[in-house]
């Protein structure tokens, strides 16, 4: 899944001559041989069919990026008509997603958002968006001006749009299905968070002296916002390779006491250490943490350290 973060909520306006040619082009290898008709015209989505965008907390309306429908002109010809797409809203295909995934993500209602794109590059009718590509034109960037203020911080949002009518151009194979925006408001334990401490991998009841130890400085990993005070986050080895068996790491704080709560949604084992403490200090910024998971003592694993908080991811 590709992940957008925005600072600043800056938005992507017009480098699209930039990032993509207008036509495409035989590959290097052929270049001697290259032609203005190189296989057939093709639409779809450059950046991919899911996209994550986390925002910090805002009250105001920003303009926010949904997707990128470009046309890979084969040739001079194509690139010269002018011709018209459709870009339907399908929200079915969100409910299909969370039972495939296991995720919650909610319909971003049409309430919380006004079209934000210039009514002279697309016109909306329904769950259908009309994207009108002039001569020359190759690529269209969708934007939603987005009201903050109705934002839910426990909840992540979703919009879900399919080419539907291509006027007669194909598709690009992995464009074809349902292309997905996924929108998270941050929570305040959301960040990059440095290593500290020690994590031990028993074998057979001996310590493994080459992943586990002390960890070195400047090991970081990500806390992400899953929920109002849940965040998921990762576990590496000493080495800083990544921990694995343990998929689905969650942090989550009791507001109330800063208690933590460890779990791992791919493995039930992992549990906080029976009489350790496990907590947030706000003031410092910092998870105090230890939890262990294994099929038995002579093959546990252990982590008893802290994540200290050092950015914004």
């Amino acid at each position: 899944m590709k992940k957008k973060i925005f600072f600043k909520y800056l938005v992507l306006s017009c480098a699209f001559a930039v990032v993509f040619a207008g036509c495409r082009k035989e590959p290097a290898a052929d270049k001697a041989n290259e032609t203005l008709n190189a296989g057939k015209t093709l639409i779809g989505f450059p950046d991919g069919m899911e996209s994550s965008t986390f925002f910090d907390p805002f009250t105001d309306v920003k303009t926010i990026d949904v997707f990128t429908l470009k046309k890979d002109a084969a040739n001079n010809a194509d690139l010269e008509k002018a011709e018209n797409f459709v870009i339907s809203a399908v929200p079915d295909s969100l409910t299909a997603y969370n039972e495939a995934h296991g995720t919650a993500y909610e319909l971003l209602p049409s309430s919380f958002y006004t079209v934000g794109t210039s009514s002279t590059d697309v016109s909306v009718s329904g769950d259908n968006l009309t994207f009108k590509f002039a001569a020359g034109d190759f690529a269209k960037n969708f934007e939603i001006k987005l009201d903050g203020s109705k934002l839910d911080l426990s909840k992540s949002y979703a919009l879900a749009y399919k080419i539907t009518d291509s006027a007669g151009v194909g598709i690009h194979a992995a464009s074809r299905g349902a292309m997905y925006a996924f929108y998270s408001v941050k929570n305040k334990y959301d960040g990059v968070y440095t290593l500290g401490g020690t994590i031990a991998r028993y074998v057979s009841g001996v310590a493994d002296a080459t992943l586990g130890g002390t960890y070195p400085d400047g090991l970081t990993v990500d806390v992400a916002t899953i929920g109002t005070y849940t965040d998921s986050f990762s576990l590496l080895w000493i080495t800083g390779a990544g921990v694995g068996g343990v998929t689905g790491l969650q942090l989550t704080v009791d507001p109330a006491t800063n208690k933590v709560t460890v779990i791992a949604t791919g493995n039930s084992a992992v549990q906080n250490t029976a009489g350790k403490d496990n907590y947030y200090d706000p003031d410092t910024k910092t998870f105090h943490l230890a939890f262990d998971w294994g099929a038995d003592a002579n093959n546990k694993r252990i982590f008893e350290g802290t994540l200290t908080y050092s950015g914004s991811r």
